[in-house]
């Protein structure tokens, strides 16, 4: 896991009339107090984490159970909230206790830290430099295209070009139109032989 530089201007806040209340926590369940440590240390500034259970056991030494029943701890007692994100679980460290940027901010969407470990994923750490992604240029502002000078194959006009005979509907060669009398004309008299 990435160390955390030591940088004065990178600091999360605590408020001091819960100072006590983390100490008692601290005495009473040791698992919940390293788990609401951990988390708060490695909280972005919206108080956000994704991590697993299991990579919280393995940082803090303990089992399943134990980390389990802090995190169930923490949140009755509401010292985080629980965001659930497919089968992943977020976690929010509650702003009145901690927080990293203004206190009482409330939003409706937040981007977290995800801390994952080597075991949860599919492949070693030292494959994901070789996997391939797909390159999607970007054009930023002020960017101009780079025209490698290389021909590029011709448009397809097929649309454009005259119909093929066999393209064209099919009529009947004997089918000859009709001559279809005019019903809207007016009757013609006849005045008999002049």
């Amino acid at each position: 896991m990435k160390q955390i530089k030591k940088d004065p201007a990178d600091f999360a806040m605590l408020t001091r009339g819960y100072i006590r209340d983390i100490r008692e926590l601290s005495r009473r369940s040791p698992s919940a107090f390293q788990v609401f440590m951990l988390l708060t240390e490695r909280m972005n500034k919206t108080n956000a984490i994704v991590i697993s259970q299991s990579t919280l056991c393995q940082i803090l030494s303990y089992g399943r159970t134990a980390i389990h029943n802090a995190i169930r701890l923490l949140e009755s007692e509401r010292w985080l909230q629980i965001v659930k994100i497919g089968t992943a679980n977020g976690y929010v460290i509650n702003s009145k206790v901690v927080w990293r940027d203004h206190s009482g901010k409330r939003y409706a969407s937040f981007y977290a830290e995800v801390v994952v470990s080597e075991s949860d994923q599919g492949r070693p750490v030292e494959d994901w430099d070789n996997i391939e992604l797909r390159h999607v240029p970007v054009l930023h502002a002020g960017e101009s295209v780079v025209d490698d000078g290389a021909e590029l194959p011709p448009p397809d006009q097929q649309d454009l070009l005259p119909p093929e005979p066999h393209e064209f509907p099919r009529t009947s060669a004997t089918h000859e139109p009709q001559a279809v009398a005019d019903t809207h004309a007016p009757p013609t008299r006849s005045t008999g032989p002049r």
